[in-house]
């Protein structure tokens, strides 16, 4: 062999070396965007998935500002020795606990930390709240509603279960009543008629041992 092949050898070989780096390092650069990618979209939808459920803890948390501002109003025109007076302190206490939760669970979806609540809480409660009618929650996605509820409310359910043994049907009820859902989207959530859900109250007015002139959606929100 010349030295003008034995050049031209070289210069082949070092063009396929080329060629092979360049093939090498495309293939790691593109795998490392895809894999950056897939990293930002994971983040950019638990943001989400924060933001939204940050959104309805926000919007609750002002119900229960105006209901303690209420209260307050209510408690200036009532005399200390009325027993209404000590029952509407009560309930204001009860709501100050509620708000602390609020701002509990707020702070921490606003911090860097792993996601606290799972996951699926707010697609479950967003689609629930804005089309009760065409939501039907399968058994799995209850137990997962039932479960952040139960961790996010003092576990309330925990206590109800132990206490007084209540149905599932009856934590369903005592879910959506916790999070301030109306009778009437009750009725789209369960696909009930306002009979049967009247019924299924009574029966848990019942187990709680509950007078049948209290309030079971009150009853269960101050809970």
């Amino acid at each position: 062999m010349d030295i003008f092949s034995s050049w031209n050898f070289v210069l082949w070989g070092a063009s396929c070396l080329v060629v092979l780096v360049v093939a090498v390092s495309a293939y790691a650069l593109g795998n490392y965007v895809g894999c950056n990618k897939g990293r930002i979209r994971l983040i950019k939808d638990k943001s989400k998935r924060n933001n939204a459920l940050a959104n309805l803890y926000r919007k609750e948390r002002h119900t229960y500002i105006l209901q303690i501002d209420a209260l307050r109003k209510e408690l200036s025109q009532l005399t200390i020795e009325s027993e209404l007076y000590v029952q509407r302190e009560a309930e204001i206490a009860t709501f100050e606990q509620k708000l602390r939760e609020y701002d509990r669970a707020l702070c921490m979806l606003s911090s860097d930390t792993p996601d606290t609540f799972a996951s699926n809480i707010v697609p479950l409660l967003v689609q629930l709240k804005g089309d009760p009618v065409r939501t039907n929650l399968s058994k799995a996605e209850w137990n997962e509603l039932l479960t952040v509820s139960d961790l996010l409310f003092n576990l309330y359910l925990t206590k109800l279960k132990d206490k007084f043994s209540i149905t599932r049907h009856e934590q369903e009820i005592c879910c959506l009543i916790k999070w301030n859902f109306s009778r009437k989207d009750q009725l789209a959530v369960f696909n009930n008629t306002a009979e049967a859900l009247a019924k299924s109250k009574n029966r848990l007015k019942k187990r709680l041992q509950l007078d049948e002139k209290v309030d079971i959606d009150q009853y269960i929100r101050l809970y």
